[in-house]
């Protein structure tokens, strides 16, 4: 009898961890996107097609990824999207973001020595844009709980 109980017990706890990995959201920050081709391109060369977000978070790609840290200058999408590849976390803000809120991401971004990037992007759609390796997520306001969890997510 107690032999039988344990038996029921066990399958009890067994299916209800199923059902609960099952039924519960991710608690992975970002929306997840398709992954497009993983593939290397020459700079100058044209892209094969035509990434599925803005910015991009997978596809084509140079050789070469950027250093890690802060850049004032706009770089080209293929050249960060190496830095993602990477495993790094790309974030990216409008030219149009005040100053003050650069400034603190430029605070967030130095505290990291590897795997972390930030720079202008003059083609964003929100004024803030993280990105990681088949993540996204973007907002128009300045959330620092909100980068630090998609930072520890995915560097």
């Amino acid at each position: 009898m107690k032999k039988k109980f344990i038996i029921l017990a066990v399958l009890f706890l067994l299916a209800f961890g199923v059902f609960w990995f099952i039924k519960t959201p991710s608690e992975k920050p970002g929306e997840a996107v398709p992954i497009q081709p993983n593939e290397v391109i020459k700079p100058g060369d044209p892209l094969p097609g035509i990434y599925l977000t803005n910015p991009p978070v997978s596809g084509w790609h140079y050789a070469d990824k950027t250093s890690w840290g802060v850049h004032d200058e706009e770089l080209p999408d293929q050249i960060l999207i190496a830095n993602l590849v990477d495993g790094g976390v790309w974030i990216s803000y409008h030219p149009d973001l005040p100053p003050e809120i650069i400034d603190s991401l430029k605070k967030i971004v130095s505290e990291y020595k590897t795997g972390v990037v930030l720079t202008p992007r003059t083609n964003n759609d929100k004024l803030i844009s993280l990105a990681a390796w088949g993540r996204l997520d973007k907002f128009d306001y300045y959330d620092e709980a909100r980068i630090l969890k998609f930072i520890k997510a995915y560097r």
